[in-house]
This record gives C-alpha cells, structure tokens and sequence, in this order.
C-alpha cells in the first residue's frame, strides 16, 4: 500500500486503539450506530468504535449520512435473506434501523420517489474503497436492495408484473456474467475488479425498472498476457476449461489449461478447475448469459474466441533478426480455426509490418521481440474488444428503449471503481486509477465539506471554524492543459519520436514548481513521485507511452477483419464488403496460395490505413479523461449517497482487525474529516417553508397558518425547547440531534390522532353496521314482494301469451309474410318503391347506393333530419357504420346521441350514449306502411323522424335507461358523411 509510518509510532497508534477497545465492559461502546453522536470524539475513539463492533459481527456504521461498511470476510448469517430485505422497506426515518446497505439503498430509491423528475429525483450511490474491501459485493448488494423495492407496485402491480419481473432478473443475472469476465484474483482480493463501471438503472413514472445501462472503465488487459507471482487471470479462463465437456474439448481444439502460457503460472488455480465449485460457476455463467438474452451461436462464439486468444498466447518466435514462428503448424491452424483467420494471413501479420505510404505499401520484417509485442497486443485487443461487446450487448438487450433520459424517467445509479493503488511497480494503469479517485475525493469533499461552507456563506452562518484539505490544486497539475501531467503524456504519445524519457523529462521541467505534489528522482531514472490525497505514489514511466498509445498493428486488424468469425470482424470494425470478402475466403480456403493471401491483405491494410487517416487519433489516457469527465458530469446531476468500503486486514481473513490499515483507510477515504465536519457543523437545513409546514404544531395552533419567516421559525424552537440552532437568510441550520429531538415533540400529535381515529373509526363501523341490519330486513321484505308480484305477473303474462297463441291460430297462413316495398300508402316511397325493386332484386339485397338514393328521394322529400331547406339536425349523420358511431360517441358526456341512415335497410339507426365514457346503446328506427315512425320495441307511433327525436328528449326511449336524449352528437373533423345526400343538388346548382 502506501507509505508505511515508523514501527514505534504504529506501535504506539495500535496499543492505543487495542487500550480503547479493550474496555468492553464499558457500557456504550461499539453500540452507537452514527458515530457523530460520540460526545468525546477523535481517532482513537472512532477506531475503538469500529473494532468493537467488528468484534459483535456489526460491520455496518453510519458517519453522519456516510455509510462505513467494514469486511467481514465470512459469512454472516440473516444478514441479507428476504427477512431483512423487507425489514429495510419504506423505513422513512433511517435511525429507526441499524446501519445497512439495504438502508442506503432504501433511501436513494425512496428520494427518487418523493421528488418530481430531475436532479432532485435522480441518485447516484458512490462506493469506493481499496481492492478487497468488498467494493463489488456492496455494489450488487444495493442494487438488489433497489430492485426488490421497484418490485413492489407500479409495473409489477399491472399487466407489466411478467415483463417487470423478468427484467429485474436480468438486471440481477449480469453480476455473474460480468465477474467472470472482468474480475480476477489478486494478492489483495480472491474476487477483484479488475475494470470501472458505472451502473444506471432507469425507472418510468410509476418507479418500476425499465433498464439498465453500463460503463467499463480501464479493463486490466495487461492481465490477459501477463499475471503477478500468486496472481491469476480473469476467472473466464478457468470456468472455460471446468465446463468442457463431451466433443467440447475437440470443438475448441484445446487440452489441458495448464498448457496454455497465459495460464501456467498459477498452479493453485489450475487444481481448482476440476473441481465441483468451479463447474457450478460455468453453468452458472452459461445460464446467466442465456437469461440475459445471449443466442447460443453468440456464446459458442465468445468461447470460442477466449480459446484463440489462449492459442495466440502458445505462439512462439525464433530467428536473430528475422523473425520466425517456431510453434508447431497445428498450433497455428488451430489459432486460425477458433477465429476463422486465414493461417497464412496470421503469419504474415504475427511476422511483418506493412506500412502505406502515399498509396505505396512498405513491408517491414520484426524481430522475434517485436513478434511477442504484437501477440500480445493482439490477444488484448481481443479480450478487451470482447468485454466491451458484452457490455454493449447487455446495454442493448436491458437497456431503456431510448438511452438518452425521457421526460418523466428517473435514474439511481452506482459507481463502483477501483480504490487507490500503489504497487512495487505503478505504471499508467495506477496513475489513471489514482486519477479517477482523485475526481472522486474532489466530488465527495465538494459534496461533504465545501457544499456546506458554501452554504454557510450564503445563508450568514458562521463556518469559518470549520475546514478541510481540498485536493483541486492536484487536479489542476494533472489534468490541465497544455502543460497538465496527462496532456504533456498524450503529447509525447502522439508525437513519432516521443519517448518514455523525453516525456519524463518534460514532466520534471513543467511540474516540479508543483512541490507539494510532484517529486522527481534523486537519479536520472524515468520515474516521479505524485504526493495523492490518499498517500504518496512513486511511478515507473518505463512503457508508458506504448500503453499510453495502445496502437494495434494494421496487419493484426485486417487479419481479424477478413475472419469467417462473424463475432471476430464486428469487434474490429469490418464493413459489407469485408463480410464478402471473409465468405469468399471460406469458399476457396483450401485453393488460396501465398500470392493470393498477401494480394488480399495488402488491399485490407490500404484500407484500414484510409480510415485511420480519416481518424482523429487519440490515447487512453485522452479517452479515459474524456469518459471521466462524463461520468462526473452525470454523477453532478444526481443526489450522492456514499459508501465507504473498508478492508480490516491484508490477511484476507475473518475475525482480525488492523487498527493502522483500518485508520489509513479511514483518514484517505476522508471520514475522519467527515466525522469532525459534521459534529462541528449542521446536519439538518430545511427551508422556513419546510420547516414551518412540517413543525408548526410545535409553535401554532393547529388552524393557524403562521408565514414562513424567520420569526417563525424561532418561536416554534423557542417553544420546542431546542437549544444551539441558527436561523439563516431562507433555512434554519440544525445539529444532526436537533430534528429526532423536534420529532419527540410532535410525537404526541400523532399518537393522539391515532386514538381520535380509532374511537371514531369504531364509532363509524358500529354505526354501518346497524344501517347494514336494517337495510338487509328491508332488503329481504322487498325480496319476498318481488317474488310474489313476479308469480302474479307471469300468470298474467302466461294468460296473454294463450290470448295471444289462440289469435294467431285463427289467421291466415300467410298473415306474417314479410310486406314487398311496394305495400305501403306513402306515395313517396310507393313511387320509389317501383324504380328500385329490380335494382334490388340484381344487386340480390339493398345497396349503399339505394339507400342514398331512398333518403333523397323519399325521405328528404318529408324533411326527415332536415333543418331547413339543405341544412340537416345536428345529430343527424348520413351512412356510417356501428363502430364509426361508437368512436364518435366514445368521449362524450352520458346523453349525446345521433341518428344515421342505414345502409343495408331503408330505415334509420338511432346511438346513444347512455353512460358517460361507457355503454352505448343502438336502436333500429323504422317505418309503418302508411309512413309513420316507430322505435323498433316500442308502440308509440310519429308522423315524421324529427319528432320521433324531439319526443325522446322529454321521454327515455327504455324506461330502464339511465337518460333521456340529452346532446345531439355532431360532425366531427373536417369529413361530413351527409356531403352525399346534397352532392346532386349542389351540382344542379
């Protein structure tokens, strides 16, 4: 870690600590869950609290808003079953609970919820620590926590329940899937990220999840190709060769995994690979993909490139000057087979350089070095591209529709990164890591200290005993432009002579100034020292610029661009015509020759050098500030909750705690400095209008409304009896205490509430009661009523029913036959009824057409519908159909109808909405033989159609019917369907 202090002095520091916890009989310590609430506190007793509860298995600790989360490196029982996820559900007042990850994740979502959409609403939870202090696990355990409150209502209320839920085991399911593909383990951790990556989960208006979206940041790819004594790879490697099974081994062309360079250093971890744990993990990791929505073609695919990336790593190279593949040819083949590369081409590539200069190509032939450098870039490229894949494809399969923020969606994200880091040998990995948590410190004592300084000042409160160490100054000299540490990096990167030294020697002539900071070397070795808010880190400047650069040659990049591999070519950028060129090669594989296989990829590297031409070039370190950037940016629009991981022992092992690592970690993550701020300063700051509207029982009655002033404000404290507040220009500044004790005093209001509203609530229920009693005698005295007049009606009924029967026995047989048209006295229709009968009898029923022809020629003759001479009632409508009704009616108030002309009869069709927004009746309208209008179902009889409609204005047409005609529903949008009953007339005209 990092500078270690002098063994008397860290002596001296840990007997103190080991004094303080020693007194466990002391009644009070290692019980106080927010350890501002110390009355005596400093270093010692912090550490002394920590320890003491580390001992009770109580790894959870709050420091002011800050939760401190301590490793256990054990299991704890019930500490995170479904209990306890619902133990922390909706707690409101946090104190209620003992500290928790559940209960950050409780109030970030119950935040998002109270607050409308924006930066009040949005939350992002920060959780940082060094490598092993549980960082990761933290991280999936919030997120957990968060899902299983989404889960509660909105979607998973309705219809959406089966889609919700499946997302949200999705979202669950990437933890597996990007562990074994990110992480490895190392000296400081079995289970260590070994890459960034921003989580954001997005929720719709009703809180339920709607996606995911991901960040990787700084994937250790060096990892790949080269591991540190006692280290591993990443954990894919070794769960590639426990799921082989069957034909698999012959599929993938592999043996044993211990033949493998990039995994023989390691023998510990070869022996776990057969065993039961590691097979579980594979399926586990198989499964998850298949759940998150990997096509099986798309995970042989992945494996099949983590075994080419193992064949690259066995290639070998020979020669002086030249260099040569010594490897055995199989091993070449099968390299070529898992990525669908040309053997030749990889030959070539693995071999020489081709360079284009002015449309001419230069071939360069490497050195056996040079070889090995350009293996490795190309397997690192391969797994860092793949990793990238597989987030891209998670962001696509679980990601929100739309990426960018909707009107109305809110987001909780989770940043979980690296801590700082200073190895024996720190490199441009550990100054970019270092970087990022020194943008991260920056943001948490902007948000912790200097927010509340600021306010302070505004409001005309008195903080000036109150201050922090802020770390901008370092920010400047490293990300500064042009003479920053990183832009003079990217310089040197960027330029063709640049070298490890030169650049180190421009950091020395721009940065020493910076003293407090930068140190050079006493030597002239490529080295400088940055002095980090966590501790002081020397950097060895030795292949900075080829990683700053992280080039990958153009041969390597057209190789993969011509691959069968369809996998292969997309992560390398192919277009179409590559795709072509990739199937032509399968087709005549086994016909192509060495002039072919260069022909071909001299074309490819023109082309991949065209585009690069074309492409702004930039570095990692150029990328990585830019995607900081971002990243603070967004976590600057949201709400912070932080997390402190913290890691007892280097050990790795339970129930030992380090008093000296528990208290560097302590004073770099800055929680010491929290701890004193927010015992000095002022917790609780509501605005006069919150805090009058919340306590003014305290100072008020409760039908008053007092104004939101500061008068106000003090007369409700005054009443409260609350001491060592002050009242600002627009908020009241309270210590962290000052609220439960001004909650302890409305405590009575709502007690005696409670009570009032029991007494009146049984009061109201007794009362229901007895209406119900009486209301179901009166009930069952109606019931029997009914019954007995229904006897009696269907007796009289029946008897008309044989009334009638008799009757119709004594009429003519053909008494019922349907009435021809022509049977009528209307001389209209009698007129009409002789010109239509054989267009009738042609068409084999009554048309449209007939139908307009009979409104316009019998009924607009009789005013049917009409207001004046071409002008038509409101509700009057020509031939639309039921459901064109329907729509027109849909909206309207219970009431509105119209009128419309058959189509297929010649009658009329009366629609009425009888319930608002709902029922909608229809009713046929027709005609006696002497041309009087009737209801079909009803008796009464009209000389014309508008005082049929005029009479159901008074009269319900169904006596059952909620109401009357009430609104005639007129024409609706600029289409009118009478336009065909006066087309004829205007043309006339």
């Amino acid at each position: 870690l990092f500078s270690q202090p002098q063994p008397a002095i860290r002596a001296s520091r840990h007997a103190r600590c080991e004094q303080f916890a020693s007194k466990m009989a002391s009644p009070g310590i290692g019980e106080t869950d927010n350890l501002t609430e110390l009355e005596n506190l400093n270093e010692e007793s912090l550490l002394g609290e920590l320890h003491m509860r580390y001992k009770r298995n109580v790894i959870y600790t709050y420091v002011g808003e800050i939760l401190v989360a301590m490793n256990p490196f054990k299991k704890i029982a019930g500490i995170y079953d479904n209990v306890k996820m619902v133990e922390y559900d909706s707690i409101g007042d946090r104190s209620s609970r003992p500290p928790h990850i559940f209960a950050v994740s409780d109030s970030a979502f119950a935040t998002m919820c109270a607050n409308p959409p924006g930066r009040a609403a949005n939350q992002v939870c920060v959780i940082s620590g060094e490598s092993g202090a549980g960082k990761t696990e933290s991280a999936k355990l919030f997120v957990k926590q968060v899902i299983h409150l989404s889960s509660k209502g909105g979607a998973a209320a309705t219809e959406g329940e089966g889609k919700a839920k499946g997302l949200e085991e999705k979202i669950v399911q990437l933890n597996p899937l990007l562990e074994a593909f990110g992480n490895a383990q190392t000296l400081m951790n079995d289970n260590s990220s070994r890459f960034g990556k921003f989580i954001e989960l997005r929720f719709n208006p009703s809180h339920s999840v709607t996606g995911v979206l991901m960040y990787e940041y700084l994937l250790e790819k060096s990892r790949v190709v080269q591991q540190g004594p006692g280290e591993q790879n990443f954990h894919v490697f070794y769960l590639f060769f426990a799921g082989l099974k069957g034909d698999d081994k012959a599929k993938y062309e592999v043996g044993n995994a211990g033949d493998h360079r990039f995994l023989s250093g390691n023998p510990s971890a070869l022996a776990k690979i057969g065993s039961a744990l590691f097979q579980e993990m594979h399926k586990e990791l198989v499964d998850c993909m298949a759940i998150v929505g990997f096509a099986q073609e798309e995970i042989e695919n992945i494996f099949h490139l983590i075994s080419g990336i193992l064949h690259m790593g066995d290639v070998e190279f020979g020669g002086d000057e030249a260099s040569t593949i010594v490897s055995p040819d199989d091993l070449l083949e099968k390299l070529c087979n898992q990525l669908g590369a040309e053997v030749g081409a990889m030959k070539e590539a693995l071999t020489t350089a081709v360079s284009v200069v002015r449309n001419d190509t230069v071939v360069k032939q490497y050195k056996p070095v040079e070889s090995e450098d350009v293996r490795d870039a190309a397997a690192k490229a391969l797994y860092g591209r793949v990793f990238s894949y597989i987030v891209r494809k998670c962001n696509d399969m679980l990601g929100p529709k739309q990426k960018k923020l909707q009107p109305g969606e809110k987001t909780i994200g989770i940043l979980d990164i690296f801590g700082f880091e200073c190895f024996k040998d720190n490199s441009l990995e550990q100054l970019l890591i270092n970087l990022a948590n020194e943008q991260l410190q920056y943001f948490f004592n902007n948000h912790i200290f200097k927010m509340e300084l600021d306010e302070y000042a505004r409001e005309g409160i008195d903080g000036s005993k109150i201050s922090f160490e802020d770390n901008q100054p370092l920010l400047d000299m490293m990300l500064s432009k042009p003479i920053g540490l990183l832009a003079i990096c990217d310089e040197e990167a960027l330029f063709p002579k640049g070298t490890d030294s030169s650049m180190v020697e421009k950091l020395h002539q721009n940065l020493t100034q910076h003293g407090k900071y930068y140190e050079r070397p006493k030597g002239n070795a490529n080295q400088f020292t940055i002095n980090h808010y966590a501790g002081r880190v020397p950097y060895n400047a030795e292949g900075f610029l080829e990683k700053n650069r992280d080039t990958l040659a153009m041969d390597v990049i057209s190789v993969f661009r011509l691959s069968e591999n369809a996998l292969v070519r997309q992560l390398f950028g192919a277009d179409d015509e590559d795709a072509k060129n990739a199937k032509k090669n399968a087709k005549t594989r086994a016909k192509s020759n060495a002039a072919d296989i260069k022909k071909k990829m001299r074309q490819s590297v023109k082309k991949v050098a065209k585009e690069q031409e074309k492409t702004k070039r930039t570095t990692v370190g150029a990328a990585f500030k830019v995607s900081l950037e971002e990243l603070m940016m967004e976590m600057s629009e949201a709400a912070p909750h932080f997390v402190r991981c913290i890691k007892p022992n280097m050990q790795k092992v339970p129930d030992t705690f380090d008093g000296e690592l528990v208290t560097k970690q302590l004073r770099y993550t800055g929680m010491l400095e929290t701890t004193r701020i927010r015992k000095e300063g002022y917790a609780y700051r509501p605005s006069f209008a919150d805090f009058v509207e919340r306590y003014k029982l305290l100072g008020y009655g409760l039908s008053t409304n007092p104004p939101p002033t500061d008068q106000t404000c003090r007369k409700i404290m005054e009443k409260a009896n609350i001491q060592g507040y002050q009242v600002g220009k627009s908020k009241v500044f309270m210590r962290y205490f000052h609220q439960d004790q001004l909650n302890d005093a409305l405590r009575p209001y709502p007690t005696s509430a409670t009570t009032m509203q029991k007494v009146a609530r049984g009061m109201v229920a007794r009362r229901k009661h007895a209406r119900a009693k009486d209301q179901a005698a009166k009930e069952r005295a109606m019931m029997e009523a009914l019954i007995t007049k229904v006897d009696k009606t269907a007796a009289d009924m029946m008897s008309v029913l044989q009334s009638f029967v008799e009757a119709d026995n004594a009429r003519p047989h053909d008494y019922f036959k349907k009435a021809d048209i022509e049977d009528t006295k209307d001389a209209h229709m009698k007129k009409f009824a002789k010109s239509i009968k054989k267009q009738i009898k042609k068409e084999g029923g009554i048309s449209r057409a007939a139908s307009v022809r009979w409104f316009k020629e019998v009924e607009m003759k009789k005013g049917a519908g009409m207001k004046g001479k071409g002008n038509f009632e409101e509700w009057f409508h020509g031939i639309i159909t039921r459901k064109e009704a329907e729509q027109l009616l849909g909206t309207t108030a219970a009431g509105t109808f119209l009128v419309r002309v058959a189509e297929s009869r010649f009658g009329y069709s009366l629609s009425h909405c009888v319930e608002e927004g709902g029922r909608i009746k229809h009713y046929m309208i027709d005609q006696t033989p002497d041309g009087q209008y009737l209801v079909v179902g009803n008796r009464k009889l009209f000389p014309s159609l508008n005082e049929l409609v005029a009479y159901h204005y008074e009269h319900k047409i169904v006596a059952s019917d909620p109401v009357a005609l009430v609104a005639p529903c007129g024409q609706k949008g600029e289409h009118d369907d009478t336009a065909e009953f006066l087309e004829a007339d205007k043309k006339k005209k």
